[in-house]
């Protein structure tokens, strides 16, 4: 996908224009293909190519506004999404947050492309290598081992009567894999993602999954209590994905959010958390170049959301902005948590006493004013002692949240790519954290 993407889905969008009669059209044009390999029991079991378009058309008038979705691009098609859209809208109510669609925009692009042409190419042979190379360390160590290849390229496009017109496309390419030990009671994971395939390491991915499930065999427990906690860059995305859509001004403002100030309004300008803190938002980013434009065309650029521990910036719609008379900004397509060059083994050196925690299972949110969260730790969980990984340990199920990192934090270590709960890619480094609370143990492997 490239220029003729751009030209395929530009023509799409023209013609809901050219279509439509209301004074006020926005339309989104998404297309994408992702293909897979998943293996289980040490032999591939499923490959699949998916190839996927979709269209959005929202239509205004006099305040009133609907929306359609389609997947018919023809020309009829197009025409009778339209048309359903616009007879929607005079049945609909006047919305009383309702904005206009922008004009034409101008967004910020790195000097990094989002998009790689061999990941795009990536083939079910292709897939089938990086596999072999993973199901090969597990049957090299005897282990029982599953996993997943995907690769996806998409395009996306968003156009309006006001004359914008923005667009975007990008791959990724992501390895996971499970090992489990030959009598059930060790279980490892690793995975990897990155725009580009040829970035990506499946033999390291495997040897760390290995080197965690034959080190998880026969576990022991662990009292239920708060500890000091070693999380590697998964389990801190997989909490930190909680903060990331809590960043609301107007969730703040009316209360409803851990960043209301007491007495009304929001913590803008407040010393929240640790000093070490600074989290970021930049399309431009080398390490993971994401789409510069909002849902509905607002420039995205580099942001600053928590800086050195002060709550920066919150995502502001532009009715809210208006109504508070600030200045909009859209939410964070991305997310980059400052680190150091620390390794995880640096960070491990400095830990008298604590769990080492590789990811975190069956997230769920618990309390979104406190951003307190649920879940299981899973495929290797270990007690550290004298800064050396001492025996392994059972599950455990967490409440918790991730104010409790970013406020108790001790040491951070080196930032790497990860996939959060919703299927976003982050840029999060290990931490260990002080006071982490786990709150019972559980017998699953």
């Amino acid at each position: 996908m490239g220029k003729r993407a751009r030209k395929r889905l530009k023509s799409i969008a023209d013609q809901v224009l050219k279509a439509a009669s209301m004074p006020e059209v926005l339309v989104h044009v998404h297309e994408q293909r992702e293909s897979n390999l998943r293996f289980a029991n040490n032999h591939a079991t499923t490959s699949g190519d998916t190839e996927s378009l979709s269209v959005r058309v929202e239509v205004s008038q006099g305040g009133r506004t609907a929306s359609v979705s389609g997947n018919n691009v023809s020309a009829d098609g197009l025409s009778k999404l339209v048309a359903r859209a616009e007879e929607l809208c005079r049945l609909s109510p006047v919305d009383p947050e309702y904005m206009p669609v922008l004009p034409a925009q101008t967004y910020e692009t790195g000097e990094t492309s989002a998009h790689d042409a061999k990941t795009a190419k990536l083939n079910a042979e292709g897939r089938a290598q990086l596999a072999t190379k993973m199901i090969r360390t597990a049957n090299l160590r005897k282990l029982t081992t599953a996993g997943l290849v995907i690769a996806s390229e998409q395009a996306e496009a968003v156009a309006s009567s006001a004359g914008l017109f923005a667009f975007h496309t990008q791959t990724n390419c992501q390895v996971t894999q499970t090992c489990r030990t030959k009598d059930g009671t060790g279980s490892g994971w690793a995975g990897a993602v990155h725009r580009s395939v040829g970035e990506l390491d499946p033999e390291a991915v495997a040897v760390s999954a290995a080197d965690k499930a034959e080190m998880s065999a026969n576990p022991s427990e662990l009292k239920p209590g708060r500890y000091v906690v070693l999380l590697e860059p998964q389990a801190v995305g997989d909490l930190l994905g909680f903060l990331y859509w809590s960043l609301s001004a107007r969730s703040a403002d009316e209360g409803r959010s851990f960043f209301t100030k007491v007495g009304g309004g929001n913590r803008l300008g407040e010393v929240i958390f640790h000093p070490s803190v600074t989290i970021r938002s930049d399309p431009t980013h080398r390490l993971h170049p994401s789409r510069p434009y909002a849902g509905d065309g607002q420039p995205r650029g580099r942001v600053t959301w928590i800086s050195r521990g002060k709550l920066n910036a919150l995502a502001t719609s532009r009715y809210w902005a208006k109504k508070q008379g600030t200045q909009p900004q859209p939410g964070p397509g991305s997310m980059h948590m400052q680190g150091t060059t620390k390794s995880l083994l640096d960070l491990m050196r400095g830990v008298e006493s604590g769990v080492l925690v590789t990811r975190f299972w069956y997230n769920r949110m618990l309390d979104p004013r406190t951003i307190l969260a649920t879940g299981l730790t899973r495929d290797g969980t270990f007690e550290i002692k004298n800064g050396k990984i001492n025996r392994s340990l059972k599950n455990m199920r967490y409440n918790d949240s991730p104010v409790t990192l970013l406020q108790n934090t001790l040491a951070v270590g080196q930032p790497q790519r990860v996939v959060t709960r919703s299927g976003s890619v982050v840029v999060v480094p290990p931490l260990v954290v002080e006071g982490f609370n786990f709150a019972s143990v559980s017998d699953a492997v």
